[in-house]
C-alpha cells in the first residue's frame, strides 16, 4: 500500500488542468479547506463539489484540527512567521491525521514542518 497523501489546492488545480498525474497507490485526501479554495473559483460549485468528494477522501474541520491550528498561529504569531489561515488549517490538517502534504507551495508550509509537516514529493515515489 502507498502513502497517505493531502493534496494541497495547488497540487488539485493542476491535477483536474491535466498538467499533473497523482502517481497510483497512494491514499489521497483533500481537507474541507482545499474543497472550499477549489470550488469557489469553478462555474459550477456544486458539481465541482460532487467530483471532488467522489475523487478523493475530504476531512473535514474538526476540533483537534482547530485547536491545534490555533496553538500553531499563537506560536508563529509569537515568533513573527505568520502564515495564512486557509494554509495553516490545511497543514494543521495534515499534521493530525499524520498525512504528507503534497503541495508546490513548499515556501509557505515549512515554517510548519516544526510542528511534525512532512511533504510528498515524487521522489518519494522510490
Amino acid at each position: 500500500m502507498g502513502e497517505r497523501i493531502l493534496v494541497d489546492t495547488d497540487i488539485l488545480i493542476d491535477y483536474y488542468r491535466n498538467r499533473l498525474g497523482l502517481p497510483p497507490g497512494n491514499l489521497y485526501y483533500i481537507s474541507l479547506i482545499t474543497l472550499y479554495e477549489y470550488i469557489r473559483g469553478t462555474k459550477s460549485p456544486a458539481k465541482a463539489k460532487k467530483l471532488l468528494e467522489e475523487s478523493f477522501s475530504v476531512i473535514p474541520l474538526t476540533n483537534k484540527i482547530l485547536e491545534e491550528a490555533a496553538s500553531i498561529w499563537r506560536d508563529l504569531k509569537d515568533s513573527g512567521l505568520m502564515l495564512d489561515d486557509r494554509d495553516l488549517i490545511i497543514g494543521t490538517t495534515a499534521i493530525v491525521y499524520g498525512l504528507k502534504l503534497y503541495t508546490r507551495n513548499l515556501k509557505h508550509f515549512e515554517r510548519l514542518e516544526k510542528y511534525g509537516l512532512t511533504f510528498y514529493t515524487l521522489k518519494n515515489l522510490t
